[in-house]
């Protein structure tokens, strides 16, 4: 909501007129209890004047004094009655201004910093690079597998912890052996390394990725088996294709591998384009990192954005999401609107990307395909996806939901790999859309599961 200022002071204004109003019925409720009280306190007093009277004259009629009793009982069952019935009235008023307050929280608070659920420390950052993180999650076990798995999380505007439930499974699947790469906000990332200047782009990339799969192979002797979760995938597959040794394995995961096998809206909308549109589009929304911070001077493109195009491709799920939300806080289904409420926390905490990176994956991957078509250069070198290497088994999982990078961009390289053996080929289509492939527990045990087992067979 920070891009809308306007929205966001109205919204911050009317969840304050809710907090006030909750508080004013706290207020009255405890003033209702004083007044009940009082008056309660006066009938008491006035109903037995009569009896102290009787018991000090030595006028004990018992019929009157039962009589004054029952007056007095019948006179506290009358103030009961409204009083109950105010109550439960002002707690429904106030339970409702609680539950606005609540859900406009969705919109107006700032969300809480993520990170992974896992309990790391220093010990288990394996690689600290520039722009990445390599974490350790292994199993405290005998390994009955030599090679590591490692996930690589997206750098798509929201923090790496997309990519955990992913990792988790895996391992507690039998790749006990389990490693996850985080992307660092562009706000994170130093201007300069050593002395030199640090870029950030693809080549910069692919550097750092190469040099997590040579450490993971130094540890353990074996290559590593490479998994991509979404936007990583041409990344990680042409590092692959330049340094052929460095895996055992290969796959993706909602990646947009081959961004002309199917036509979706980003691709059609970035063709339509041109690649200048995002020049255009830096030149107009780039800032860069102030002083103080870890990347200052580092020109960077705004994750807002990013999240904000994600919210309108999918605004007809997210707007259902909503709606459910606040149906579910209006008639107290706590844990449905608090699951709603965590993942939107997620959603909404944003990590910003390094110009350079933005500029290379909008330009390389979604106008030109440039890994299909054979014309991508990194680091000065040719890479082509006809030259994938033959003995190293490849997977893809696409959503036949996906509106992000539609099944065939997701799987659509897998058949033009010919130098891989059919065996050792895998094509996993699931029922899911984009999120749903990291997130939903139905892909993790129908998809993921035939995954984890196509990699224990080829492992070391």
């Amino acid at each position: 909501m920070t891009l809308f200022p306007q929205a966001e002071t109205y919204l911050n204004g009317l969840k304050t007129t809710y907090e006030l109003s909750s508080l004013l019925l706290e207020s009255g409720k405890r003033n209702l209890d004083a007044g009940f009280k009082l008056y309660e306190d006066n009938m008491e007093a006035t109903l037995n004047g009569p009896l102290s009277l009787f018991s000090a004259t030595g006028t004990d009629d018992q019929s009157r004094m039962e009589i004054h009793r029952s007056l007095l009982e019948t006179g506290r069952r009358m103030l009961d009655r409204p009083k109950e019935n105010i109550t439960l009235a002002l707690d429904r008023f106030q339970r409702d201004a609680r539950d606005q307050v609540d859900y406009l929280r969705l919109f107006t608070d700032k969300p809480k910093a993520q990170d992974w659920s896992f309990g790391y420390n220093s010990t288990d950052i394996l690689l600290d690079l520039p722009g990445l993180r390599l974490i350790d999650i292994s199993l405290d076990t005998k390994h009955k597998i030599g090679n590591y798995t490692v996930v690589f999380a997206p750098r798509a505007g929201h923090h790496s912890n997309i990519a955990e439930r992913t990792a988790r499974f895996m391992r507690d699947r039998g790749l006990t052996r389990m490693a996850v790469v985080e992307q660092k906000c562009a706000s994170d990332i130093p201007l300069y390394v050593n002395g030199q200047r640090h870029h950030e782009n693809f080549d910069g990339q692919v550097e750092q990725y190469r040099a997590v799969l040579e450490h993971l192979r130094d540890i353990t002797g074996h290559p590593p088996h490479l998994v991509a979760v979404c936007q990583p995938g041409p990344l990680l597959a042409a590092t692959l294709i330049l340094y052929p040794d460095l895996g055992k394995t290969f796959g993706s995961a909602g990646s947009p591998m081959h961004t002309e096998g199917e036509e979706s809206l980003l691709t059609n909308f970035s063709r339509l384009m041109g690649e200048n549109y995002i020049d255009v589009l830096m030149n107009f929304f780039y800032r860069k990192v102030p002083e103080g911070e870890v990347g200052a001077g580092r020109k960077i493109y705004d994750g807002r954005l990013q999240v904000l195009g994600f919210y309108m491709l999918g605004i007809d799920q997210h707007v259902k999401n909503f709606r459910k939300a606040y149906s579910d806080i209006r008639k107290g289904n706590r844990d449905a609107y608090l699951r709603q409420k965590n993942f939107y926390e997620w959603y909404n905490y944003v990590t910003h990307f390094p110009a350079g990176f933005i500029r290379d994956t909008y330009k390389k991957i979604f106008v030109n395909n440039e890994l299909i078509r054979g014309t991508m250069e990194i680091n000065g070198q040719t890479v082509d996806i006809k030259n994938y290497p033959g003995d190293v088994p490849i997977w893809a999982l696409g959503g036949t939901k996906d509106d992000i990078a539609p099944p065939l961009q997701a799987t659509g390289h897998v058949p033009l790999i010919e130098s891989v053996p059919e065996k050792d080929r895998l094509v996993v289509p699931a029922n899911a859309g984009h999120m749903g492939l990291f997130r939903s527990q139905k892909v993790l045990e129908n998809d993921y599961s035939r995954i984890t087992q196509f990699l224990l067979e080829r492992s070391g």
